[in-house]
């Protein structure tokens, strides 16, 4: 990408030693064995008009953008605009070498820029190893080596790409800590989680393994227990991996409960044209809850059961929404039922049918 911006640079220093407009009487390409003419002078976005600087320079970004092209040059002379080309190699072949799983291969090869017939192009060789490296990671392969090796063949401009891995060790979860205000003891914390702690019997699970989608979702079962047990400002404010041994690491989270709150005055407010009646229910609910824990589980299933009312009701056309507001250490929660506009289906067409009217 650095090589690609230099070269715009410097070409733009050689061309803006005539930068006047010139009319452009005909278009002549040099340098391409496998494009034709016709594509790149198409890629180029000519105008055959008068071409100054500035279109030159943007004859040259459209060509370098294809990502077709390891070099262009382009020059007026005469009234004659000159396209020279050096085309990058076409991908031949893809070899993944040091890893023994199929499915870990196919995964690879699917989720690679590179694949056979794309343009060679040394930019996105940084940007394969990253996904690769990603990716084994996800499989606790945080010791993995990657290195991309290239072949290139000269006289058909093709070129072979070798990805040569060493996946290393798995990393290994030793410990999982609860550090913070956490209130709840390490033990019940690390049976919410996904991850787990390598144990030799556990030699099934890959849970065991420093999985950094799982710590993730980790953050968010823990997030959720909190607010479900009358926490509602926690905070989990890092999670983090330290490395102990060579291939072990320590998971730690650091957890902030904070406060916690009751549930207090519980509030419907409805359309007009709604009956106070028929959501009776709710209102016992309401009365339940008073003085309990807050939970956020709770909440949703309140704002499920008024959609669920409403709808059988029929009044499709509704939406249900809550006002939190805080006092103390308790929640005062307001439940609006909103008339929404209707949306009507005017005509249905079906289409593909040739027997059934």
């Amino acid at each position: 990408m650095i090589n690609y911006i230099l070269k715009i640079i410097l070409l733009t220093i050689i061309i803006s030693v005539n930068s006047n407009a010139q009319t452009i009487n005909s278009i002549v390409v040099t340098g391409n064995k496998r494009i034709s003419t016709e594509t790149i002078i198409m890629f180029s976005d000519v105008n055959k008009s008068d071409v100054n600087e500035q279109e030159i320079n943007t004859i040259l970004k459209n060509l370098y953008n294809t990502n077709f092209f390891e070099n262009v040059e382009v020059s007026i002379s005469d009234n004659l605009l000159t396209i020279k080309v050096k085309e990058n190699p076409i991908i031949n072949n893809i070899v993944i070498e040091g890893v023994k799983s199929a499915k870990i291969q196919d995964f690879i090869l699917d989720n690679i820029y590179f694949k056979p017939r794309y343009s060679y192009n040394t930019y996105y060789i940084k940007e394969d190893k990253i996904k690769v490296s990603s990716f084994l990671k996800d499989l606790g392969y945080y010791f993995s080596e990657i290195d991309i090796l290239t072949e290139l063949n000269e006289n058909k401009n093709q070129i072979n790409l070798i990805y040569k891995i060493d996946l290393g060790k798995k990393a290994k979860i030793k410990n999982i800590y609860f550090t913070g205000n956490k209130i709840f003891k390490d033990n019940k914390l690390k049976s919410l989680i996904v991850s787990e702690e390598h144990k030799p019997w556990k030699f099934i699970s890959g849970k065991k393994y420093l999985n950094e989608n799982h710590i993730n979702l980790d953050l968010k079962l823990l997030k959720n227990f909190y607010l479900n047990e009358g926490y509602y400002d926690v905070k989990i404010n890092s999670s983090f991996a330290k490395l102990v041994d060579n291939e072990k690491f320590e998971l730690i989270f650091n957890i902030d409960a904070k406060n916690k709150y009751y549930f207090d005055n519980l509030e419907l407010v409805l359309p007009n044209d709604f009956s106070i009646e028929n959501f009776s229910k709710i209102n016992d609910l309401f009365d339940e809850l008073k003085g309990k824990p807050y939970s956020i589980n709770r909440v949703d299933k309140i704002l499920t059961a008024l959609d669920t009312i409403s709808t059988n009701d029929q009044f499709e056309s509704v939406k249900s929404t809550v006002e939190e507001n805080l006092f103390e250490n308790k929640i005062n929660l307001k439940f609006t039922i909103k008339e929404t506009e209707k949306i009507y289906v005017e005509k249905i067409n079906i289409l593909g049918n040739n027997i059934t009217r």
